[in-house]
Protein backbone atom coordinates (compact mmCIF):
# COMPACT_ATOMS: atom_id res chain seq x y z
CA UNK A 1 0.00 0.00 0.00
CA UNK A 2 1.42 3.44 -0.91
CA UNK A 3 2.59 5.51 2.00
CA UNK A 4 0.00 7.98 3.21
CA UNK A 5 1.37 11.51 3.26
CA UNK A 6 0.24 14.21 5.70
CA UNK A 7 0.07 17.95 5.34
CA UNK A 8 3.11 19.52 6.97
CA UNK A 9 2.20 20.96 10.36
CA UNK A 10 4.09 24.02 11.61
CA UNK A 11 1.67 25.36 14.19
CA UNK A 12 -0.49 22.40 15.12
CA UNK A 13 -3.32 22.66 17.61
CA UNK A 14 -2.80 22.05 21.31
CA UNK A 15 -4.65 18.72 21.28
CA UNK A 16 -2.66 17.24 18.38
CA UNK A 17 0.62 18.35 19.96
CA UNK A 18 -0.37 16.67 23.19
CA UNK A 19 -1.33 13.49 21.32
CA UNK A 20 1.89 13.74 19.27
CA UNK A 21 0.08 13.34 15.97
CA UNK A 22 0.15 15.35 12.74
CA UNK A 23 -2.21 18.33 12.67
CA UNK A 24 -3.64 19.58 9.37
CA UNK A 25 -4.23 23.04 10.95
CA UNK A 26 -7.74 23.17 9.51
CA UNK A 27 -10.01 25.90 10.90
CA UNK A 28 -12.10 26.09 13.03
CA UNK A 29 -11.52 22.43 13.93
CA UNK A 30 -8.60 20.40 12.62
CA UNK A 31 -9.13 16.94 11.20
CA UNK A 32 -7.67 15.25 14.28
CA UNK A 33 -9.98 17.03 16.71
CA UNK A 34 -12.98 16.45 14.44
CA UNK A 35 -12.11 12.77 14.45
CA UNK A 36 -12.13 12.45 18.24
CA UNK A 37 -14.93 15.06 18.72
CA UNK A 38 -13.02 17.36 21.03
CA UNK A 39 -12.47 21.10 21.33
CA UNK A 40 -9.77 22.37 18.98
CA UNK A 41 -7.60 25.31 20.08
CA UNK A 42 -4.31 26.84 19.01
CA UNK A 43 -1.60 28.28 21.20
CA UNK A 44 -0.19 31.75 20.56
CA UNK A 45 2.62 31.81 18.00
CA UNK A 46 5.50 34.28 17.67
CA UNK A 47 5.51 36.59 14.65
CA UNK A 48 7.54 35.62 11.61
CA UNK A 49 9.69 38.75 11.92
CA UNK A 50 12.33 38.01 14.52
CA UNK A 51 13.08 41.72 15.08
CA UNK A 52 9.56 42.40 16.29
CA UNK A 53 8.98 42.39 20.01
CA UNK A 54 5.20 42.40 19.80
CA UNK A 55 3.84 38.87 20.15
CA UNK A 56 1.24 37.68 17.69
CA UNK A 57 -2.29 37.34 18.98
CA UNK A 58 -3.43 33.78 19.80
CA UNK A 59 -4.42 31.80 16.75
CA UNK A 60 -8.17 32.14 16.46
CA UNK A 61 -10.86 30.11 14.80
CA UNK A 62 -12.50 31.51 11.68
CA UNK A 63 -14.14 34.97 12.06
CA UNK A 64 -17.59 33.41 11.86
CA UNK A 65 -16.85 31.08 14.75
CA UNK A 66 -15.17 33.76 16.84
CA UNK A 67 -18.09 36.14 16.29
CA UNK A 68 -20.65 33.48 17.13
CA UNK A 69 -19.08 32.59 20.47
CA UNK A 70 -18.85 36.23 21.49
CA UNK A 71 -22.52 36.96 20.87
CA UNK A 72 -25.40 35.87 23.03
CA UNK A 73 -26.94 32.45 22.52
CA UNK A 74 -30.11 34.10 21.24
CA UNK A 75 -28.30 36.00 18.46
CA UNK A 76 -26.16 33.54 16.47
CA UNK A 77 -25.51 34.18 12.77
CA UNK A 78 -27.26 31.90 10.30
CA UNK A 79 -27.61 32.14 6.52
CA UNK A 80 -29.90 30.86 3.78
CA UNK A 81 -28.38 27.38 3.82
CA UNK A 82 -29.12 27.20 7.53
CA UNK A 83 -32.73 28.21 6.90
CA UNK A 84 -32.93 25.38 4.39
CA UNK A 85 -31.48 23.00 6.98
CA UNK A 86 -34.06 24.11 9.54
CA UNK A 87 -36.79 23.22 7.05
CA UNK A 88 -35.17 19.87 6.25
CA UNK A 89 -34.90 19.04 9.93
CA UNK A 90 -38.60 19.66 10.54
CA UNK A 91 -39.78 17.81 7.43
CA UNK A 92 -37.25 15.00 7.11
CA UNK A 93 -34.36 14.49 9.55
CA UNK A 94 -36.49 14.58 12.71
CA UNK A 95 -38.39 11.55 11.37
CA UNK A 96 -35.21 9.51 11.09
CA UNK A 97 -33.68 10.02 14.53
CA UNK A 98 -35.75 7.76 16.78
CA UNK A 99 -38.83 5.60 16.32
CA UNK A 100 -42.23 5.90 17.96
CA UNK A 101 -44.96 8.47 17.33
CA UNK A 102 -45.05 10.24 20.74
CA UNK A 103 -41.26 10.52 20.70
CA UNK A 104 -41.38 11.73 17.10
CA UNK A 105 -43.57 14.63 18.14
CA UNK A 106 -40.90 15.71 20.62
CA UNK A 107 -38.19 15.82 17.96
CA UNK A 108 -40.36 17.45 15.30
CA UNK A 109 -42.02 20.13 17.40
CA UNK A 110 -40.55 20.59 20.87
CA UNK A 111 -36.84 20.42 20.02
CA UNK A 112 -37.01 23.07 17.22
CA UNK A 113 -38.99 25.35 19.55
CA UNK A 114 -36.36 24.90 22.25
CA UNK A 115 -33.56 25.52 19.73
CA UNK A 116 -35.23 28.73 18.54
CA UNK A 117 -34.27 30.34 21.85
CA UNK A 118 -30.93 28.61 22.33
CA UNK A 119 -28.10 28.99 19.83
CA UNK A 120 -26.11 26.05 21.24
CA UNK A 121 -28.96 23.64 20.57
CA UNK A 122 -29.65 25.19 17.16
CA UNK A 123 -26.06 24.51 16.09
CA UNK A 124 -26.42 20.88 17.16
CA UNK A 125 -29.71 20.46 15.32
CA UNK A 126 -28.31 21.99 12.12
CA UNK A 127 -25.08 19.98 12.34
CA UNK A 128 -26.99 16.71 12.50
CA UNK A 129 -29.37 17.75 9.73
CA UNK A 130 -26.49 18.69 7.43
CA UNK A 131 -24.85 15.34 8.15
CA UNK A 132 -28.07 13.49 7.35
CA UNK A 133 -28.57 15.40 4.10
CA UNK A 134 -24.95 14.80 3.07
CA UNK A 135 -25.75 11.10 3.04
CA UNK A 136 -28.97 11.57 1.10
CA UNK A 137 -27.88 14.12 -1.53
CA UNK A 138 -24.52 13.21 -3.13
CA UNK A 139 -24.68 16.26 -5.40
CA UNK A 140 -24.38 18.57 -2.37
CA UNK A 141 -22.40 16.27 -0.15
CA UNK A 142 -19.35 18.53 0.22
CA UNK A 143 -21.39 21.62 1.05
CA UNK A 144 -23.46 19.77 3.62
CA UNK A 145 -20.44 18.12 5.23
CA UNK A 146 -18.61 21.44 5.49
CA UNK A 147 -21.64 23.04 7.12
CA UNK A 148 -22.10 20.08 9.46
CA UNK A 149 -18.52 20.38 10.70
CA UNK A 150 -18.92 24.14 11.10
CA UNK A 151 -22.00 23.91 13.30
CA UNK A 152 -20.48 21.10 15.34
CA UNK A 153 -17.27 23.08 15.89
CA UNK A 154 -19.20 26.17 16.98
CA UNK A 155 -21.67 24.40 19.24
CA UNK A 156 -19.51 21.82 21.04
CA UNK A 157 -17.25 24.21 23.03
CA UNK A 158 -20.26 26.22 24.14
CA UNK A 159 -22.05 23.03 25.14
CA UNK A 160 -19.06 21.94 27.20
CA UNK A 161 -19.11 25.32 28.94
CA UNK A 162 -22.81 24.84 29.63
CA UNK A 163 -22.22 21.41 31.15
CA UNK A 164 -19.50 22.83 33.39
CA UNK A 165 -21.99 25.34 34.83
CA UNK A 166 -25.15 23.24 34.63
CA UNK A 167 -28.28 24.38 36.44
CA UNK A 168 -31.95 23.33 36.57
CA UNK A 169 -32.65 26.01 33.93
CA UNK A 170 -30.14 24.59 31.43
CA UNK A 171 -30.57 20.89 32.22
CA UNK A 172 -33.18 20.21 29.52
CA UNK A 173 -31.06 21.82 26.79
CA UNK A 174 -28.01 19.87 27.96
CA UNK A 175 -29.89 16.57 27.80
CA UNK A 176 -31.29 17.26 24.31
CA UNK A 177 -27.89 18.39 23.02
CA UNK A 178 -26.24 15.30 24.52
CA UNK A 179 -28.70 13.04 22.71
CA UNK A 180 -28.08 14.81 19.39
CA UNK A 181 -24.34 14.72 20.07
CA UNK A 182 -24.52 10.97 20.61
CA UNK A 183 -26.14 10.59 17.20
CA UNK A 184 -23.49 12.86 15.67
CA UNK A 185 -20.73 10.69 17.15
CA UNK A 186 -22.22 7.61 15.52
CA UNK A 187 -23.00 9.28 12.20
CA UNK A 188 -19.93 11.42 11.58
CA UNK A 189 -16.92 9.09 11.08
CA UNK A 190 -17.35 9.06 7.32
CA UNK A 191 -16.73 12.83 7.24
CA UNK A 192 -13.11 12.32 8.27
CA UNK A 193 -12.86 9.15 6.16
CA UNK A 194 -10.56 7.64 8.76
CA UNK A 195 -10.76 4.46 10.76
CA UNK A 196 -11.37 5.13 14.45
CA UNK A 197 -9.18 3.53 17.08
CA UNK A 198 -10.64 2.27 20.34
CA UNK A 199 -9.23 5.35 22.09
CA UNK A 200 -10.86 7.61 19.48
CA UNK A 201 -14.22 5.97 20.10
CA UNK A 202 -13.88 6.28 23.86
CA UNK A 203 -12.83 9.94 23.67
CA UNK A 204 -15.93 10.72 21.64
CA UNK A 205 -18.28 8.83 23.95
CA UNK A 206 -16.74 10.49 27.03
CA UNK A 207 -18.52 13.76 26.18
CA UNK A 208 -21.90 12.02 26.23
CA UNK A 209 -21.06 10.10 29.40
CA UNK A 210 -20.29 13.38 31.18
CA UNK A 211 -23.63 14.81 30.06
CA UNK A 212 -25.47 11.86 31.59
CA UNK A 213 -24.38 13.10 35.00
CA UNK A 214 -26.40 16.26 34.41
CA UNK A 215 -29.48 14.20 33.61
CA UNK A 216 -29.03 12.10 36.74
CA UNK A 217 -28.67 15.25 38.83
CA UNK A 218 -31.76 16.99 37.44
CA UNK A 219 -33.81 13.94 36.46
CA UNK A 220 -36.91 14.83 38.50
CA UNK A 221 -37.29 18.16 36.72
CA UNK A 222 -36.41 16.88 33.24
CA UNK A 223 -38.99 14.08 33.21
CA UNK A 224 -41.72 16.72 33.66
CA UNK A 225 -40.70 18.55 30.47
CA UNK A 226 -41.72 17.51 26.93
CA UNK A 227 -38.35 15.77 26.51
CA UNK A 228 -39.50 13.51 29.35
CA UNK A 229 -41.80 11.82 26.82
CA UNK A 230 -38.72 10.71 24.92
CA UNK A 231 -37.45 8.95 28.03
CA UNK A 232 -40.36 6.50 27.76
CA UNK A 233 -39.17 4.05 25.08
CA UNK A 234 -41.69 2.89 22.46
CA UNK A 235 -42.54 -0.77 22.12
CA UNK A 236 -43.12 -2.97 19.13
CA UNK A 237 -43.93 -6.63 18.69
CA UNK A 238 -41.10 -8.90 19.89
CA UNK A 239 -38.69 -9.89 17.14
CA UNK A 240 -38.46 -13.51 18.26
CA UNK A 241 -40.12 -15.84 20.74
CA UNK A 242 -37.12 -18.09 21.31
CA UNK A 243 -33.63 -17.38 22.62
CA UNK A 244 -31.32 -16.26 19.82
CA UNK A 245 -27.73 -17.37 19.30
CA UNK A 246 -26.64 -13.84 20.23
CA UNK A 247 -28.33 -14.08 23.62
CA UNK A 248 -26.84 -17.53 24.14
CA UNK A 249 -23.36 -16.27 23.23
CA UNK A 250 -23.59 -13.45 25.78
CA UNK A 251 -24.65 -15.86 28.50
CA UNK A 252 -21.80 -18.24 27.74
CA UNK A 253 -19.33 -15.35 27.76
CA UNK A 254 -19.84 -15.03 31.54
CA UNK A 255 -17.72 -18.14 32.08
CA UNK A 256 -14.71 -16.27 30.62
CA UNK A 257 -15.15 -13.12 32.71
CA UNK A 258 -13.83 -12.74 36.25
CA UNK A 259 -13.49 -9.03 37.07
CA UNK A 260 -16.54 -7.55 38.82
CA UNK A 261 -16.73 -4.44 36.61
CA UNK A 262 -16.49 -6.57 33.47
CA UNK A 263 -19.28 -8.83 34.72
CA UNK A 264 -21.53 -5.82 35.38
CA UNK A 265 -20.85 -4.42 31.90
CA UNK A 266 -21.64 -7.78 30.32
CA UNK A 267 -24.86 -8.12 32.33
CA UNK A 268 -25.89 -4.65 31.17
CA UNK A 269 -25.21 -5.65 27.57
CA UNK A 270 -27.37 -8.76 28.03
CA UNK A 271 -30.18 -6.62 29.41
CA UNK A 272 -30.11 -4.27 26.42
CA UNK A 273 -30.07 -7.22 24.01
CA UNK A 274 -33.06 -8.81 25.76
CA UNK A 275 -34.94 -5.50 25.67
CA UNK A 276 -34.18 -5.03 22.00
CA UNK A 277 -35.49 -8.46 21.08
CA UNK A 278 -38.52 -7.98 23.34
CA UNK A 279 -39.57 -4.87 21.43
CA UNK A 280 -37.84 -1.86 23.01
CA UNK A 281 -36.70 0.93 20.65
CA UNK A 282 -33.73 -0.56 18.80
CA UNK A 283 -31.81 2.68 18.30
CA UNK A 284 -31.61 3.26 22.05
CA UNK A 285 -30.24 -0.22 22.59
CA UNK A 286 -27.56 0.22 19.94
CA UNK A 287 -26.43 3.60 21.23
CA UNK A 288 -27.02 3.26 24.95
CA UNK A 289 -24.54 0.69 26.21
CA UNK A 290 -21.31 2.64 25.67
CA UNK A 291 -22.78 5.74 27.30
CA UNK A 292 -24.14 3.95 30.35
CA UNK A 293 -21.62 1.31 31.49
CA UNK A 294 -20.05 2.12 34.85
CA UNK A 295 -16.77 3.93 35.35
CA UNK A 296 -14.97 0.85 36.68
CA UNK A 297 -15.41 -0.98 33.40
CA UNK A 298 -14.73 2.15 31.36
CA UNK A 299 -11.38 2.58 33.15
CA UNK A 300 -10.42 -1.02 32.39
CA UNK A 301 -11.36 -0.55 28.76
CA UNK A 302 -9.22 2.58 28.61
CA UNK A 303 -6.31 0.46 29.88
CA UNK A 304 -7.06 -2.03 27.07
CA UNK A 305 -7.58 -4.88 29.51
CA UNK A 306 -8.18 -7.89 27.20
CA UNK A 307 -11.46 -9.11 28.69
CA UNK A 308 -12.83 -5.57 28.86
CA UNK A 309 -11.98 -5.19 25.16
CA UNK A 310 -13.65 -8.54 24.44
CA UNK A 311 -16.90 -7.40 26.05
CA UNK A 312 -16.72 -4.18 24.05
CA UNK A 313 -16.42 -6.28 20.90
CA UNK A 314 -19.63 -8.14 21.77
CA UNK A 315 -21.33 -4.74 21.91
CA UNK A 316 -21.10 -4.88 18.11
CA UNK A 317 -24.05 -7.30 18.19
CA UNK A 318 -26.44 -4.42 18.90
CA UNK A 319 -25.08 -2.52 15.91
CA UNK A 320 -25.42 -5.57 13.64
CA UNK A 321 -29.09 -5.71 14.55
CA UNK A 322 -29.61 -2.04 13.80
CA UNK A 323 -27.23 -0.67 11.20
CA UNK A 324 -29.38 -1.45 8.15
CA UNK A 325 -32.43 0.17 9.77
CA UNK A 326 -30.86 3.29 11.23
CA UNK A 327 -28.75 5.63 9.08
CA UNK A 328 -26.61 6.90 11.94
CA UNK A 329 -25.63 3.42 13.20
CA UNK A 330 -24.56 2.09 9.80
CA UNK A 331 -21.06 0.63 9.78
CA UNK A 332 -20.55 0.55 13.54
CA UNK A 333 -20.52 -3.23 13.92
CA UNK A 334 -17.42 -3.47 11.74
CA UNK A 335 -15.92 -0.30 13.23
CA UNK A 336 -16.11 -1.76 16.74
CA UNK A 337 -14.61 -5.12 15.78
CA UNK A 338 -11.71 -3.54 13.89
CA UNK A 339 -10.91 -1.17 16.76
CA UNK A 340 -10.88 -4.05 19.25
CA UNK A 341 -8.76 -6.29 17.04
CA UNK A 342 -6.16 -3.58 16.49
CA UNK A 343 -5.70 -2.83 20.18
CA UNK A 344 -5.14 -6.45 21.26
CA UNK A 345 -1.62 -7.87 21.08
CA UNK A 346 -1.02 -11.31 19.51
CA UNK A 347 -0.47 -12.71 23.01
CA UNK A 348 -3.72 -11.19 24.29
CA UNK A 349 -5.63 -12.53 21.30
CA UNK A 350 -4.34 -16.03 21.94
CA UNK A 351 -5.08 -15.81 25.67
CA UNK A 352 -8.74 -14.83 25.25
CA UNK A 353 -9.33 -16.83 22.05
CA UNK A 354 -10.04 -13.72 20.00
CA UNK A 355 -10.36 -15.41 16.60
CA UNK A 356 -13.13 -17.70 17.83
CA UNK A 357 -14.99 -14.86 19.52
CA UNK A 358 -14.71 -12.61 16.47
CA UNK A 359 -16.12 -15.34 14.24
CA UNK A 360 -18.97 -15.95 16.70
CA UNK A 361 -19.81 -12.24 16.93
CA UNK A 362 -19.99 -11.95 13.14
CA UNK A 363 -22.13 -15.09 12.87
CA UNK A 364 -24.56 -14.05 15.60
CA UNK A 365 -24.61 -10.50 14.30
CA UNK A 366 -25.53 -11.59 10.80
CA UNK A 367 -28.30 -13.77 12.23
CA UNK A 368 -29.70 -10.79 14.13
CA UNK A 369 -29.50 -8.63 11.01
CA UNK A 370 -31.42 -11.26 9.03
CA UNK A 371 -34.11 -11.49 11.72
CA UNK A 372 -34.63 -7.74 11.59
CA UNK A 373 -34.38 -7.60 7.80
CA UNK A 374 -37.14 -10.16 7.34
CA UNK A 375 -39.39 -8.70 9.98
CA UNK A 376 -42.80 -7.71 8.74
CA UNK A 377 -43.03 -4.14 7.49
CA UNK A 378 -46.23 -3.85 9.52
CA UNK A 379 -44.40 -3.83 12.86
CA UNK A 380 -46.68 -2.39 15.52
CA UNK A 381 -45.09 0.58 17.26
CA UNK A 382 -46.62 2.09 20.38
Amino acid sequence: MPRRFHNKSRFGCVVCKKRRVKCDERQPTCGGCAKIRTRCSYAAQPTATSSSTTPEQPRMSSPLVAEDRSTSQSQPSFDLLDLSLMHLYATDTCRHIFTGEPQGQVWQHHVPALAATNGVLMHSMLALTALHQARKDPSRRDAYQTRALHHHAVGLPRFQDMVASASPETAQVIVVYAILLGIWIYASPEITAERLSLDDIMSAIDVVRTSRLVFQLYRDGIVKTPIGVFLIPPYRKPLVNDVTSAQEALRKLHSHIEHTSDKKALSHLETLMDRYLAGIDHTRAAAGWMASVDEGYWARLREHQPHAVLIFAYNALLSYATDHECWWVMGWSERILVACSEVLSPVDKKTIGWDGHEELIRSCGNELANIVRHRSAATDWG
